[in-house]
Protein backbone atom coordinates (compact mmCIF):
# COMPACT_ATOMS: atom_id res chain seq x y z
CA UNK A 1 0.00 0.00 0.00
CA UNK A 2 1.34 3.29 -0.76
CA UNK A 3 1.57 5.96 1.63
CA UNK A 4 1.63 10.09 0.97
CA UNK A 5 2.05 12.53 3.59
CA UNK A 6 1.82 16.66 3.67
CA UNK A 7 3.67 18.85 5.36
CA UNK A 8 2.80 22.00 5.34
CA UNK A 9 4.58 25.16 7.09
CA UNK A 10 2.00 27.36 6.75
CA UNK A 11 2.51 30.62 5.52
CA UNK A 12 6.54 30.48 4.96
CA UNK A 13 7.17 33.54 3.75
CA UNK A 14 5.26 35.68 6.41
CA UNK A 15 7.40 33.34 8.53
CA UNK A 16 10.66 33.90 6.89
CA UNK A 17 9.96 37.62 7.03
CA UNK A 18 9.06 38.14 11.21
CA UNK A 19 12.37 35.69 11.67
CA UNK A 20 14.30 38.74 10.58
CA UNK A 21 11.90 40.67 12.57
CA UNK A 22 11.08 39.33 15.56
CA UNK A 23 9.88 42.20 17.32
CA UNK A 24 7.31 42.67 14.75
CA UNK A 25 5.25 39.24 15.83
CA UNK A 26 3.10 41.13 18.08
CA UNK A 27 2.00 43.64 15.58
CA UNK A 28 0.45 43.78 12.32
CA UNK A 29 2.37 42.15 9.81
CA UNK A 30 2.36 41.62 6.03
CA UNK A 31 4.35 40.53 3.34
CA UNK A 32 3.91 42.74 0.22
CA UNK A 33 5.23 42.56 -3.97
CA UNK A 34 7.80 44.85 -3.24
CA UNK A 35 8.69 47.60 -1.37
CA UNK A 36 6.27 50.22 -3.44
CA UNK A 37 3.10 52.12 -1.71
CA UNK A 38 1.42 50.19 -3.93
CA UNK A 39 2.20 47.00 -3.95
CA UNK A 40 -0.43 43.81 -3.17
CA UNK A 41 -0.17 42.48 0.22
CA UNK A 42 0.68 38.35 -0.65
CA UNK A 43 0.36 37.04 3.75
CA UNK A 44 -0.89 38.51 6.45
CA UNK A 45 -0.60 37.59 10.13
CA UNK A 46 -3.41 37.38 12.46
CA UNK A 47 -2.85 40.63 14.43
CA UNK A 48 -3.22 42.38 10.55
CA UNK A 49 -6.09 39.97 9.93
CA UNK A 50 -7.80 41.34 13.00
CA UNK A 51 -7.42 45.18 12.15
CA UNK A 52 -9.36 44.30 8.84
CA UNK A 53 -6.70 44.02 6.34
CA UNK A 54 -6.64 41.25 3.63
CA UNK A 55 -3.94 39.73 1.48
CA UNK A 56 -4.49 40.97 -2.25
CA UNK A 57 -4.94 44.66 -0.95
CA UNK A 58 -2.65 47.33 -1.63
CA UNK A 59 0.13 48.62 1.11
CA UNK A 60 -1.14 52.09 1.11
CA UNK A 61 -4.99 51.30 1.75
CA UNK A 62 -3.56 48.55 4.20
CA UNK A 63 -2.31 51.35 5.92
CA UNK A 64 -5.08 53.21 6.05
CA UNK A 65 -6.60 50.36 7.92
CA UNK A 66 -3.59 50.49 10.45
CA UNK A 67 -0.86 53.05 10.65
CA UNK A 68 1.05 50.99 12.54
CA UNK A 69 1.49 47.49 10.08
CA UNK A 70 4.70 46.34 9.21
CA UNK A 71 5.23 45.57 5.59
CA UNK A 72 8.04 44.05 3.94
CA UNK A 73 9.20 41.92 0.80
CA UNK A 74 10.65 38.67 1.09
CA UNK A 75 12.80 37.68 -2.19
CA UNK A 76 11.70 34.59 -3.68
CA UNK A 77 15.76 33.47 -3.61
CA UNK A 78 15.36 33.66 0.30
CA UNK A 79 11.50 31.21 -0.15
CA UNK A 80 13.41 29.00 -2.50
CA UNK A 81 16.65 28.37 -0.27
CA UNK A 82 14.48 28.32 2.34
CA UNK A 83 12.14 25.39 0.28
CA UNK A 84 15.97 23.86 -0.25
CA UNK A 85 16.67 23.56 3.36
CA UNK A 86 13.41 22.38 4.21
CA UNK A 87 13.88 20.20 1.83
CA UNK A 88 17.03 18.23 3.14
CA UNK A 89 15.72 18.44 6.64
CA UNK A 90 12.27 16.40 5.74
CA UNK A 91 14.78 13.99 3.19
CA UNK A 92 16.17 12.52 6.45
CA UNK A 93 12.71 11.22 7.02
CA UNK A 94 11.53 10.37 3.90
CA UNK A 95 13.76 9.49 0.41
CA UNK A 96 10.80 11.35 -1.94
CA UNK A 97 10.05 14.84 -0.96
CA UNK A 98 8.47 16.50 -3.38
CA UNK A 99 8.00 20.65 -2.79
CA UNK A 100 4.99 22.61 -3.87
CA UNK A 101 5.38 24.55 -6.97
CA UNK A 102 2.32 26.25 -6.22
CA UNK A 103 2.59 26.72 -2.41
CA UNK A 104 5.63 27.61 -0.59
CA UNK A 105 6.01 25.47 1.93
CA UNK A 106 3.97 22.24 1.52
CA UNK A 107 5.50 19.24 0.89
CA UNK A 108 4.73 15.90 -0.13
CA UNK A 109 6.45 12.73 0.99
CA UNK A 110 6.23 9.42 0.65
Amino acid sequence: MARLACVSVPALPLQLLLRGHPDWRALPAAVVEDERAQSRLLWINAAAWRAGVRTGMRHAAALSLRHDLRAGAVPAREVAAAVRGLTQRLQRHSPHVEPSRAEPGVFWLD
